[in-house]
């Protein structure tokens, strides 16, 4: 009989084969069971791969399998369980004995290894003299793969030990590889307790306070090539695609810094009063100066095109990052692109060189480690104050000077005044849902674009969205304001819905999802209704402007909801106030007959000759639009229908609800006619 050679198909008795001590699979497989039932049914569908024995030992079995450890388990489990004989065969393949490793892990990778057995397996392959290219190449796998399967071989046998066991996780077996010593992997192993046991805290342990790259600001700023560059240390991470950790912090903050300075140089090289550079610039800082707002211009085609291609890949990687399996690199990378965008978008403003003459710019470094600049910032004044923000269209020439102005109403009358406007207006934005969008909106949008349009919260927003019933703040006002025609009015919506309003709180939401979109937008305006607040104590308050926007949207006219009397106006101001509204209002031969009288009879006459002449003090009026030239000035239609609480209507548009609520209790139009 001639002696079998390498490549030979051989049958072999079961009892004549056992498993090589370099089969590279160690940790006991969990499927042995179902292979042997497999086998029993079917038989043995691959060749296992053996090698002539290299144990001395005495009874050894004469071939070792390389290559098939698990179905020759299987096979022997047949055997005991006798449902195989005990001279039973299988078909071998048989290799020479220098080929075992390899041709094991070429057989596992069938099948997933065990993490372990795969990177001890390459390091026996590297130990006994192929290059990590050489074993990438022959099993279909990068050499990045392979070096950090390497650095995984490293790790301490003990805790080796310990992973395939399952009591370690990759990811920790992972972080402990960034040390090469084992005492130090084991030590940081063993003391740290369970919570500590993350990746995180076993990498930082290990590296000694060392900055991670990957992470820091300042780091990704200044970029771990160029701070290696500069003779800075560096323990690289394997793990990490380009990571390390820093060992010289100092180094690293002034090359930050140097870096940021050189930005800085740039943008003072634009003109502007100062430029600062600085680490970090918190938000409560940032907010603590005011703002030259620019004017934005187009973009160039270079520009578009730059644009365009940074949004196209920020989506594409803001795609990556709803898997998974997304890395801490796509995210930085998204990080730096969205910071490219907010910066190119940054340099389309244009400020005048008036305003680069007040204003300055700060160059500071933001969470993902980009360049952000602050340009067209106001310091606070000596006093610690914000000062008032400078637009554009203001360079031409300094403000007008304002006229000389008479002494200031009351606070506690403006306050009043105020809580009638406020009612008035929640009383038609109630009925008009459009406008009650509007208002919504201008309070949240800038609270939602306060980063991206510069935008600010508007702290002077008539909605104040929380939202918070106003209602009380202004029946506490003013002890007229429940008798007022507006506070009726809004009693009305307030009514009709509580009406149709679910008992059960629980029952809010499947109700609201019922009603039709006309109806959703109806109830919509009457809640935004209550949030409107335009209450002031001063009559140069910033909020009038606000108020004024909202009565302009409104077609309100302060005179169909209040009217002045003694309790609401005349008492509470001076004399000279009293004639200046009477003379607006009757004529300068009535104003001149108040001269000389006494408080009490001053005021009364003034009452009977405002009564009906809807004469209204500055503060409630609205403002005067500029007259163009081209077109006649538009006259407020007339009032055609009134009824006993004092609502009005012009007959135009939709049917308020009072309208309605007459109709429907009888009444004709006919008799809501005004006289």
């Amino acid at each position: 009989m001639s002696t079998p050679q390498a490549g030979d198909l051989l049958h072999v008795r079961i009892d004549q084969l056992a498993i090589s001590p370099r089969n590279v699979r160690k940790t006991p497989s969990s499927t042995i069971n179902e292979l042997a039932a497999s086998i029993l049914s079917h038989g043995l569908m691959q060749n296992l791969t053996i090698t002539a024995t290299t144990n001395r030992k005495k009874n050894a079995a004469p071939y070792e399998v390389i290559a098939g450890g698990r179905r020759l388990q299987a096979l022997q489990q047949l055997m005991a369980e006798r449902k195989l004989p005990k001279d039973h065969e299988v078909l071998c393949i048989l290799r020479e004995a220098g080929d075992a490793e390899e041709a094991s892990i070429a057989e596992n990778m069938h099948e997933a290894m065990h993490p372990a057995d795969e990177f001890e397996a390459f390091k026996v392959l590297i130990d006994a003299g192929s290059s990590v290219d050489d074993v990438a190449a022959r099993f279909g796998v990068t050499p990045l793969v392979v070096r950090r399967r390497l650095k995984l071989a490293n790790v301490s046998p003990r805790l080796i030990t310990e992973y395939r066991a399952g009591n370690i996780k990759l990811d920790q077996l992972t972080a402990l590889a960034i040390s090469d010593n084992h005492a130090d992997q084991e030590r940081v192993w063993d003391t740290a307790t369970p919570w500590q046991r993350n990746p995180t805290y076993l990498r930082e342990a290990l590296v000694d306070k060392a900055i991670d790259a990957s992470r820091d600001r300042l780091a990704r700023f200044v970029g771990l090539d160029a701070y290696e560059a500069a003779g800075g240390p560096v323990t690289r991470d394997l793990f990490s695609n380009g990571g390390g950790y820093i060992g010289d912090a100092k180094l690293l903050q002034r090359m930050a810094m140097e870096k940021l300075e050189g930005i800085a140089d740039q943008v003072r090289a634009e003109g502007w009063s100062w430029v600062e550079a600085r680490e970090k610039l918190d938000y409560s800082e940032q907010h603590s100066f005011g703002r030259s707002q620019a004017k934005k211009r187009d973009t160039t085609a270079e520009e578009a095109a730059q644009l365009e291609q940074l949004e196209m890949r920020a989506r594409q990687l803001d795609d990556l990052l709803q898997d998974e399996d997304s890395t801490d690199e796509q995210q930085a990378e998204f990080d730096q692109v969205e910071a490219e965008i907010a910066n190119l978008k940054t340099g389309l403003e244009d400020y005048t060189e008036r305003q680069k003459s007040r204003a300055g710019a700060i160059v500071t470094i933001d969470h993902a480690g980009a360049v952000e600049i602050h340009r067209g910032l106001i310091k606070p004044t000596k006093d610690g104050k914000k000062p008032q923000d400078l637009h554009a269209e203001s360079e031409g020439g300094e403000t007008p000077t304002q006229a000389p102005q008479e002494k200031s109403l009351p606070a506690t009358l403006i306050h009043k005044l105020t809580a009638h406007r406020t009612v008035a207006l929640q009383a038609l934005v109630a009925e008009s849902p459009t406008v009650a969008l509007t208002a919504l909106l201008y309070a949240l949008v800038p609270d939602v674009f306060h980063s991206s349009l510069n935008y600010r919260h508007r702290y002077d927003a008539v909605a104040k969205v929380s939202i918070t019933d106003q209602r009380g703040s202004a029946s506490s006002a003013t002890s007229d304001i429940e008798a007022s025609p507006a506070w009726q009015r809004m009693e009305a919506s307030v009514a009709r819905w509580e009406d149709r309003l679910p008992g059960e709180a629980d029952d809010l939401f499947t109700w609201l999802q019922e009603l039709s979109q006309a109806d959703q937008l109806d109830l919509l305006a009457v809640c935004v209704a209550h949030s409107i607040n335009t209450f002031e104590q001063r009559e140069d308050a910033a909020g009038h402007a606000r108020a004024n926007q909202l009565a302009e949207a409104l077609d309100l006219d302060m005179a169909d909801w209040w009217q002045p009397t003694a309790g609401s106006y005349l008492a509470s101001v001076p004399a000279a106030r009293r004639i200046e509204a009477v003379r607006e209002a009757a004529g300068e031969e009535a104003a001149a007959g108040l001269a000389g009288m006494k408080k009490g009879d001053m005021i009364a006459a003034a009452e009977g000759h405002l009564d009906g002449r809807r004469w209204l003090p500055a503060l409630l009026r609205r403002p005067i639009p500029p007259k163009a030239a081209a077109k006649p000035t538009s006259r407020k239609p007339a009032v055609r229908y009134r009824d006993e609480l004092g609502n009005t209507w012009t007959g135009r548009g939709k049917r308020p609800g009072w309208v309605e609520a007459a109709l429907a209790s009888g009444k004709t139009l006919d008799d809501l006619l005004a006289s």
